[in-house]
C-alpha cells in the first residue's frame, strides 16, 4: 500500500506543543469558514428560509382553499400577472362578467385568482377578497405570452400549483381571466370524469379525440390518475422547453401512450355551441356559457373585444332577451 492508515492520537504524539496548538487553530478556523459559508450560501442558509417561506405558503393555501371552496371541495382558480391587473384591463372584465352573467354572481366567493408578479396580486388584493401569489415574482413580459423564453418556467410553476391544489383534495375549474362567465357552467361538467375540458374547435363528439383542447377552461377531479396526469405534465414541460403548456397538454390526451394506456383519464370536450371563442365564435346569444378571447395575442384588440362581449350581452338581456336565436357581434379587432 502507498498510503498507511494512522490514527489522530499518533499525529498528536508526533506533533510538539507550538505546533498541535497551531493545527487545532487552523482546524478551528477552517470550521468558523466553513460554518459562515454555509450559513450565507444560497443553496444551503437561504433554503431554509426558503423553505420556511414555503411552509407559510402552504398554510396560507390550505387556508384559502378552505376557505373559498364549494360543498364538494370544488374551487375556482385563474391565473393573473402584471399585463392584465390594472384598471380597465382583462382582470376588471372577468370579474364583471360574474356580476351580469345569470346565476354565476355568487360563484365569486369560490373564485381564488393566483398572481405571478408583486404587481398583480397587489392589484388583485383591490379587486377581490381571495388572492395567492405563486412562488415566482417575475412575470412574462406583456406582448409575448408564448415566445418569451421564460413562458415554459411559468407554465411549469402554473401547473405545479395547480397539481398542488388536485393533490390536496380539492376539485377546481381552471379558468383563464379572458374567459366571460355568462351562465353556470357547472352545469355541463361531468363530476364523475377527471377532466372535462372546453374546445378551440369542435367536431360534434364530446368523447372524440378529433376535438381542439383549449387548455384555458377545464374542470380537474381530484383522484389519482388526474394528479398523475399533471405530475407527467410538468415532466413533459420540462422535456420539451420550446412548447407551451397548451400545446403539450393536447398532444399527450391524443398520442402519447402513457397518458392512453396507462393512466386512462376520461375526459369530455365542451361544445363550442355553449362554450364557445373567438376561434369558433357561437353566434346564438342565448344558448352562450362563456365566451372566450382565444385566437387574439393583441392585449388592447381582446379588451375591446371582451368589452364588446359584456356590452351585448347586458343589452340582449335587459331590452330582447325574449327573441330567441339573437345573435351578436364578437371578435372585431381581433378578426383584423
Amino acid at each position: 500500500m502507498f498510503f498507511r492508515r494512522t490514527t489522530k492520537i499518533q499525529v498528536m504524539k508526533k506533533l510538539k506543543p507550538p505546533l498541535l496548538l497551531l493545527l487545532i487553530s487552523v482546524i478551528i478556523f477552517a470550521c468558523l469558514i466553513l460554518y459562515l459559508s454555509f450559513n450565507s450560501a444560497p443553496g444551503n442558509g437561504q433554503s431554509l428560509l426558503r423553505k420556511n417561506q414555503s411552509n407559510l405558503d402552504n398554510t396560507k393555501l390550505i387556508e384559502l382553499l378552505r376557505k373559498v371552496s364549494m360543498s364538494d371541495r370544488t374551487v375556482i382558480l385563474t391565473v393573473l400577472d402584471e399585463a392584465w391587473a390594472r384598471p380597465g384591463s382583462v382582470l376588471d372584465l372577468f370579474l364583471e362578467s360574474f356580476q351580469v352573467g345569470i346565476g354565476t354572481k355568487h360563484f365569486l366567493n369560490h373564485l381564488l385568482i393566483f398572481t405571478t408578479d408583486d404587481q398583480a396580486y397587489q392589484y388583485c388584493k383591490t379587486m377581490h377578497p381571495h388572492c395567492f401569489p405563486l412562488p415566482t415574482r417575475k412575470a412574462v413580459p406583456a406582448g409575448k405570452p408564448l415566445t418569451h423564453p421564460d413562458r415554459s418556467k411559468f407554465d411549469r410553476i402554473i401547473i405545479s400549483f395547480l397539481r398542488q391544489v388536485n393533490d390536496l383534495g380539492y376539485n377546481f375549474l381552471f379558468t383563464e381571466a379572458d374567459v366571460m362567465w355568462l351562465k353556470n357552467p357547472f352545469q355541463h361538467v361531468d363530476p364523475l370524469l377527471e377532466f372535462t375540458i372546453a374546445c378551440e374547435i369542435y367536431t360534434g363528439d364530446p368523447r372524440s379525440e378529433s376535438n381542439k383542447a383549449d387548455g384555458s377552461f377545464f374542470f380537474a377531479k381530484s383522484n389519482e390518475i388526474a394528479v398523475e396526469l399533471f405530475r407527467y405534465w410538468e415532466l413533459a414541460m420540462v422535456l420539451y422547453p420550446n412548447n407551451d403548456a397548451k400545446s403539450i397538454l393536447e398532444t399527450m390526451i391524443k398520442e402519447d401512450e402513457v397518458v392512453q394506456f396507462k393512466l386512462q383519464p376520461r375526459i369530455k370536450y365542451l361544445d363550442t355551441a355553449y362554450f364557445s371563442g373567438f376561434c369558433q365564435p357561437n353566434i346564438n346569444m342565448r344558448e352562450a356559457y362563456t365566451m372566450h378571447a382565444n385566437c387574439c395575442e393583441d392585449l388592447e384588440s381582446k379588451v375591446h373585444d371582451l368589452r364588446l362581449v359584456l356590452d351585448e350581452w347586458r343589452n340582449y338581456f335587459m331590452t330582447n332577451s325574449s327573441i330567441p336565436g339573437s345573435s351578436w357581434r364578437v371578435s372585431r379587432k381581433c378578426r383584423n
